[in-house]
């Protein structure tokens, strides 16, 4: 016995006959019949069995076929049960009108024609079974991405606030689905260094997420053996981004890394196509773009890429604003993009205080260009202050 033979069906008439006609030629299909004399009954049978199927007459005592269809179609759990509708030669093209603003999905009339019932209700219970069917996937899709999520989660450093080695940082990361490809990770080389490194994987979703997996795995191999040399690092992600990513399937990411130092009064810095971060050196300086001339392609474009590094100032009265292509690309109601510029200024407005109260601030003002909108793109902001 095949799914739709299976299906349990509720037949709902105040008439006893008419409920009997459809019973015996219902089983003798092999359905599991289910009766209601008036829709209060129905409406019981509705929420103790949750039927496959329902055939509904129109005109019923005590509670209408007009009124169990409203109610079965505004409770979650039973909006999708196909219903037909029965209905008399007496009713209107209005009733019908009514039925189906309501929600039928179909309708017969009495006298009923058996090989039309059975031709119909086959017809919606496959509808009914590829609908399930997609809803079950979707459930177990959702489980999984959730616990992709938890994954990524655990690989990249939660949102908010971090002293680390004598720098303050903060960051926010939000995935535009439930997983993304922006990732960033942020860790202490010695009492007086840290190093960051910001990438953002073509696309956004489950495919992205499991590459900031791999770059998360080649990271944590080599940062400790390249403490100074940003480039180095930059080159071995390159790669292994080529030898076991790009030679199977066509994807690359972008990529800054740098590596600051106090002692020093220096940040090294190498860039892999990725936007350029905005340094300043106080409250009342401009935000200048870190533009490494000797940028190289993103990881996995090419193999032969050449990274560089670059020197910058930097001391306890500088900061850094990293952030990925989602910041500055959003848009707002009208189609208006952010921009990269726009960006700037208000990195630039926002007095020095506390890396997370820059990071609110940015976040905020990105909200509310937005509007309603939801994001596009996977969105990342780091900022780093000495």
């Amino acid at each position: 016995m095949n799914k739709e033979e299976a299906a349990r069906i509720l037949v709902v008439d105040d008439e006893p006959r008419n409920v009997k006609i459809l019973q015996i030629q219902l089983q003798a299909r092999g359905y599991v019949v289910l009766t209601a004399g008036d829709g209060a009954e129905a409406l019981e049978v509705v929420r103790d069995q949750t039927p496959d199927l329902i055939l509904l007459d129109i005109n019923m005592p005590k509670v209408d076929g007009y009124e169990v269809l409203a109610k079965v179609r505004s409770d979650k759990t039973t909006e999708f049960i196909p219903i037909i509708m029965i209905t008399a030669l007496r009713d209107t093209e209005e009733n019908r009108i009514q039925a189906v603003e309501a929600g039928a999905d179909d309708f017969i009339e009495k006298p009923f024609n058996s090989f039309e019932v059975l031709a119909r209700i086959k017809s919606l219970l496959r509808i009914k079974h590829y609908h399930d069917t997609l809803e079950q996937h979707n459930v177990r899709l959702e489980t999984e991405l959730q616990m992709a999520r938890s994954v990524q989660e655990v690989i990249i450093p939660q949102n908010g606030s971090q002293d680390l080695a004598g720098f303050r940082t903060a960051s926010y990361c939000s995935p535009a689905i439930a997983v993304g490809g922006d990732f960033f990770d942020l860790w202490e080389i010695d009492k007086n260094r840290i190093g960051v490194l910001i990438s953002d994987v073509m696309g956004h979703g489950a495919s992205a997420a499991l590459v900031t997996v791999f770059i998360k795995t080649v990271l944590m191999e080599h940062r400790e053996h390249i403490k100074d040399n940003p480039a180095q690092l930059l080159h071995v992600l390159n790669m292994r981004f080529n030898d076991i990513i790009s030679s199977r399937i066509y994807m690359f990411a972008t990529a800054f890394c740098g590596i600051f130092d106090l002692k020093k009064k220096q940040l090294i810095c190498a860039n892999a196509g990725h936007p350029f971060p905005f340094l300043q050196h106080n409250s009342q300086s401009e935000c200048e773009l870190i533009t490494d001339k000797h940028s190289g392609n993103g990881l996995g474009i090419r193999k032969e890429s050449i990274y560089e590094n670059c020197y910058y100032p930097f001391d306890s009265g500088s900061r850094t604003f990293l952030y990925t292509d989602g910041v500055y690309e959003v848009k707002n109601p009208q189609g208006e993009e952010f921009t990269v510029e726009r960006l700037q200024n208000l990195v630039t407005m926002c007095e020095e205080g506390a890396p997370a109260r820059l990071i609110q601030y940015v976040f905020d003002t990105i909200t509310e260009f937005t509007d309603v909108l939801p994001n596009e793109d996977d969105l990342t902001l780091v900022t780093i202050q000495g």
